[in-house]
């Protein structure tokens, strides 16, 4: 083949030089791409940069962002309530509530009020305009664990399954004391004398829940949820102390 062939067939010199480039060696083979990074000019940092480190520092940068953000909530989310006791049309009782959370807080020495629910913020009317949905949802999850109503609403309260036997948190000793002190009630108010029978207590009946002012006299105490707070809902009914 003679040399004009070969410059036919063969390669230009563009691609002889594009070859000769490829077939060098690497001059940061071996390094580090920070080394890399660093010893690149401020013109091709950034471009560099981006492609090989900003992925990496944004992933860090989320999950730090994360962690800061479910410590700060751990940190400034106030504490669960000891004991729940939410009234049920009561609203203009508020007062008289926050008396009876006071009196309960300095009798078992709790400090800190938030460790002590105690509302009357709720209504039923059975009308479909009401807080039924949410009353039965915070039952369920544990945030009521007592409920007080007037007598004619407590039947109510029991159809709705938001109220639980007296003997499921009260003691055997502590319910027959109460039977025999005409405190316990069915669930439509009646007083009885057999404890397995009762669904609520008589605030008639109550000492503390008397002394507050302007409180109706005749209102029923009802136990709800009390999974987690049964010694505190017991220490409530003996500060409301019946006889």
């Amino acid at each position: 083949m003679d040399e004009r062939q070969g410059d036919r067939y063969g390669l230009s010199s563009d691609q002889k030089d594009a070859l000769g480039v490829l077939a060098s060696a690497d001059p940061h083979a071996g390094q580090s791409k920070w080394t890399i990074f660093r010893q690149l000019p401020p013109a091709k940092r950034w471009p560099y940069f981006a492609q090989h480190f900003l992925p990496g520092v944004l992933v860090v940068g989320l999950v730090l962002a994360l962690l800061i953000g479910l410590v700060v909530t751990r940190l400034t989310r106030p504490p669960d309530p000891l004991i729940s006791v939410q009234g049920f049309n009561m609203s203009t009782h508020e007062e008289g509530f926050d008396r009876l959370k006071q009196g309960f807080m300095r009798d078992q020495g709790i400090k800190d009020g938030r460790l002590v629910d105690m509302e009357a913020t709720l209504t039923l009317n059975g009308q479909g305009y009401d807080d039924s949905a949410k009353a039965l949802t915070r039952v369920t999850a544990g945030q009521i664990n007592m409920v007080i109503a007037p007598a004619g609403l407590f039947p109510t309260l029991c159809k709705r399954g938001l109220v639980a036997k007296p003997s499921q948190g009260l003691k055997g000793g502590d319910l027959r004391r109460l039977a025999s002190q005409g405190v316990l009630v069915d669930s439509k108010g009646r007083q009885v004398s057999n404890p397995s029978h009762a669904m609520g207590l008589d605030l008639s009946r109550s000492s503390r829940w008397k002394q507050v002012p302007g409180l109706p006299k005749h209102a029923i105490l009802g136990l709800s949820n009390i999974a987690d707070t049964v010694s505190y809902v017991r220490a409530f009914v003996n500060y409301m102390d019946f006889d």
